[in-house]
């Protein structure tokens, strides 16, 4: 029998989180049909949701919706949402990769042209550990650009005390979505307690810095299947080896992806599912000095 939907009185502590972003920031182009496919936020739900004052533009059926905004909504109400989906796609991968003889994974980097029917093939740019390799493609969508063989690494050093005093001083930040022009202000963060996995782990590097900690921002890959996603976390040092660290995502992954908190804690490393690729936030896929959409289908490998 289908529960009805929370009420505005009950969304309303919600929503007043979601206002914390400036509404110059929210770019409204998510119609009914699209919350319900890629949130599994019906009718009824956006009914009460504008009832208790999350920002819409127009009215009634064509009533149109912030995606940061409904994807933060989901979340937050436990729906199964593309983003729900996708933080337990990368529990269940940190509890694969966490087991001693875990496969490697291979992951398949695929893009499209941002900017279709230039004269020509595609001429791209994958980041890989190196740095940019440039690569020549034809014009197809899914253009298969190379592919990446990541092979966990299960054993870290534990974080010394002055690096778990630091990661604990960002409990009370929860996890959120977050547009690009407030995502890397701290001030913003430490106002709202909100942040995504790149405002956290700048703030990490910062802190640790102004600590004396040895500390560096790290830019890669979260290795899942289906599909890995770019990624941001911050590495420590700790007896000679950079040990990732992400205790925004470890607390996201236990609330809303399955995963096990005392198994792993906030002040654990999830680099089990981290593959490095640069100290500096980019974008995987290049084109031509432009950003281009990218795809990493990951499917695991036959162990050796």
């Amino acid at each position: 029998m289908p529960t009805r939907p929370p009420s505005a009185r009950e969304l309303r502590p919600l929503v007043d989180r979601l206002l914390l972003v400036p509404d110059e920031h929210r770019r409204f182009a998510v119609d009914e049909q699209g919350a319900r496919r890629l949130h599994r936020i019906g009718p009824e739900l956006l009914d009460e949701l504008t009832a208790a004052g999350l920002p819409h533009a127009g009215h009634g059926p064509g009533r149109l919706f912030d995606g940061y905004d409904l994807g933060n909504t989901a979340l937050h109400l436990g729906l199964a949402s593309v983003q729900r989906r996708a933080v337990r796609s990368w529990a269940a991968a940190l509890r694969t990769a966490s087991v001693p003889g875990a496969p490697p994974l291979l992951v398949e980097v695929k893009a499209a042209c941002p900017v279709p029917g230039h004269a020509g093939p595609c001429p791209y740019g994958v980041l890989l550990s190196g740095g940019r390799r440039r690569v020549v493609a034809g014009p197809p969508a899914d253009a298969r650009l190379t592919r990446l063989t990541v092979r966990p690494r299960r054993e870290w050093p534990a974080f010394p005390r002055p690096v778990l005093e630091l990661l604990r001083a960002l409990e009370p930040v929860g996890f959120f979505l977050l547009p690009e022009a407030v995502r890397w202000d701290p001030e913003f963060m430490w106002r709202t307690c909100m942040a995504d996995c790149g405002g956290a782990a700048a703030w990490l590097v910062a802190e640790g810095e102004r600590r004396g900690l040895g500390v560096r921002f790290a830019f890669g890959l979260l290795v899942a299947r289906p599909y890995s996603t770019p990624h941001c976390w911050a590495e420590f040092l700790v007896d000679g080896r950079w040990v990732p660290a992400d205790p925004l995502l470890l607390r996201a992954m236990a609330a809303w992806g399955g995963l096990d908190a005392a198994a792993h804690p906030p002040a654990a490393s999830p680099g089990a599912v981290f593959h490095r690729l640069t100290d500096r936030f980019t974008k995987v896929v290049s084109h031509a000095g432009v950003w281009a959409p990218a795809s990493l289908p990951t499917e695991l490998l036959p162990c050796p």
